[in-house]
């Protein structure tokens, strides 16, 4: 056992779950499962990884709150990217409006989302999704957004909720906009 296991404040222990195969470059965690490969770099973290057959260790030897969540953290994301591809991430969003026929529009080429006639505006509310790995479909209320990486697709779908906040105006009678209705697995056996 090496000297850094054994001056451990905070450890922590991630089994693979079954159907997928974990490995460990420094301090990058890939994961890969049948729905595709995921892999984050946790070197600005400063926390020792270790890789046992199928079971990552995570190791701090700093004392403190801080430290404690941050090994906690990493267990959850590397968890989450296990989970993330095996059966991928979806979220639904949901486009309401009272008066002015709101449109969405995705073009994939380009990576960005343009939304149209948002309060009867002229010019379209714009931005890009900063993620490749990211399927957005829309049709006709209903917006799904669908990935491997958890933080990713709820990164985008938060995108699309601040994209069409309403400042200034009261919320009970102006409740335009386009709000997240469910988040679940993509594909799911069972």
């Amino acid at each position: 056992m090496s000297t850094s296991v054994m001056n451990a404040v905070y450890a922590e222990s991630v089994e693979a779950i079954e159907g997928v195969r974990m490995s460990l470059n420094d301090s990058t965690v890939i994961v890969e499962g049948p729905l595709g490969k995921l892999s984050k770099d946790f070197s600005h973290t400063g926390l020792r990884l270790m890789l046992d057959g199928s079971t990552l260790r995570i190791i701090c030897t700093k004392k403190g709150k801080k430290f404690k969540a941050l090994v906690g953290t990493i267990a959850k994301l590397v968890r989450n990217m296990m989970e993330g591809v095996l059966y991928g991430y979806m979220v639904k969003l949901k486009i309401v409006y009272s008066h002015f026929p709101v449109t969405v529009k995705y073009d994939k080429s380009s990576n960005v989302v343009s939304i149209h006639n948002f309060l009867g505006e002229k010019s379209p509310r714009c931005f890009k999704v900063p993620f490749k790995n990211i399927d957005i479909s829309v049709s006709g209320q209903d917006i799904i957004v669908t990935g491997l990486d958890k933080n990713e697709v709820t990164q985008v779908a938060a995108m699309f909720e601040l994209a069409t906040k309403i400042k200034d105006k009261d919320p009970r009678i102006y409740i335009d906009g386009i709000y997240v209705v469910e988040k679940r697995f993509w594909r799911r056996e069972g």
